[in-house]
């Protein structure tokens, strides 16, 4: 009974069924051990990285734009001369006030006046005629169909006078605006020609202020606004956003501005240099420093923050309003802390540790210090 037991084709069964049982075994052990590895080989621990912050929270930011400028006369026109001729009087010098339609300079006559004579003898001449001939035809002993070249022969002569009074007009250069005169560049005796200068007018009341936006800033800007303009001296004058320009210049890529001012008493010259301040709607905003603007992969500007759960986040801003070292932005919500040293060194979801911005500047600030020399030995 032992011998059929133990006879060698069992043992070798055995043996295979044992073998078995030990590789599989020993591979379902195994098998749990490399996921493990594989996971901790993946996931190594990311260390924490110490990171300044300060707190940043939305508040109502006065927004204004200033502008420099200078002032500008609303209206001015230049008295020309409108025949030729020799300057024979002047009425006006500069800073004299003027009228519309005021004479303020005589040129010779050059034979208008003749003209104007000679006009009035040739209607004269013309009328006689018609009225002569008109009788002939009304009697019958003249043809009817001669009276249209009567009737324009003396249409010609009138138009003739006309043309020759307006001519003698051109004697008399007036002023085209009430005004100031601001310059006079003749001079009794100086023969000019048709389209010489002779005065300008300016008018004072109003004048502008005039300067130039960015076009960043000009979507700002709308007609009717206030204005608060300021000069040298400072004295301030208010005034009211009368005109945006439509096109840029081409060299600095600004539009015109104009601010029309009250000046009845032409206390404000023309061409002097001011300061044009125009007050904006205030708006939801946070202050940061200049130094934690950012660019993200993309370009796009914006800072990066800790958030709750301790870990870094980039947030898009738009920039509202600048100063030196600080810029106003928009684009938090409420109380966020804005990572303002290291923020170079930590990317999205690296867990932080938030500190304030001092303490974070103090270890750097000691390992930058030069070591103190050592003592001498006693």
């Amino acid at each position: 009974m032992a011998s059929r037991f133990f006879k060698p084709s069992r043992i070798v069964a055995v043996a295979l069924v044992a073998a078995a049982a030990i590789w599989i075994f020993s591979g379902s052990f195994s098998s749990h051990d490399e996921p493990a590895a594989k996971t901790a080989a993946e996931n190594p621990t990311i260390p924490i990285q110490k990171v300044g912050v300060a707190m940043a929270t939305p508040e109502k930011r006065e927004r204004s734009i200033i502008l420099s400028c200078v002032t500008e006369a609303d209206h001015r026109a230049m008295a020309v001369a409108r025949g030729d001729g020799v300057i024979i009087e002047l009425m006006v010098s500069r800073g004299s006030a003027v009228r519309a339609g005021e004479p303020i300079a005589i040129v010779s006559d050059e034979g208008r006046e003749a003209a104007v004579k000679q006009a009035e003898a040739m209607l004269a001449q013309r009328k006689a005629e018609y009225d002569a001939n008109k009788r002939l035809i009304d009697q019958g002993t003249a043809p009817r169909n001669n009276l249209p070249a009567l009737e324009a022969s003396f249409a010609a002569a009138e138009a003739g006078l006309a043309a020759a009074r307006a001519e003698l007009e051109k004697n008399t250069i007036k002023a085209p605006i009430d005004g100031i005169v601001d310059t006079v560049p003749v001079q009794v005796g100086q023969a000019v020609q048709i389209g010489a200068q002779i005065a300008e007018v300016l008018d004072p009341d109003p004048m502008l202020a005039v300067g130039a936006v960015s076009e960043f800033r000009r979507g700002s800007l709308q007609i009717g606004q206030n204005a608060n303009i300021r000069f040298v001296e400072g004295k301030p004058v208010n005034g009211t956003i009368n005109f945006v320009g439509l096109s840029a210049e081409a060299a600095t890529r600004t539009y015109q501005v104009e601010a029309r001012m009250i000046n009845p008493d032409s206390a404000i010259a023309d061409g002097v240099t001011c300061e044009m301040t125009i007050a904006l709607e205030p708006i939801e905003a946070v202050s940061v420093p200049r130094s934690a603007l950012i660019f993200s992969d993309a370009g796009e500007l914006g800072i990066r923050i800790a958030d709750q759960d301790s870990k870094a986040r980039f947030m898009p801003i738009d920039i509202v309003d600048d100063g030196r070292s600080l810029v106003w932005v928009t684009g938090l919500d409420g109380p966020t802390r804005v990572i303002v040293v290291g923020q170079d060194f930590v990317k999205d979801g690296d867990p932080v540790e938030a500190v304030a911005a001092a303490e974070a500047d103090a270890p750097a600030a000691e390992a930058e210090a030069p070591a103190a020399p050592a003592k001498p030995p006693a």
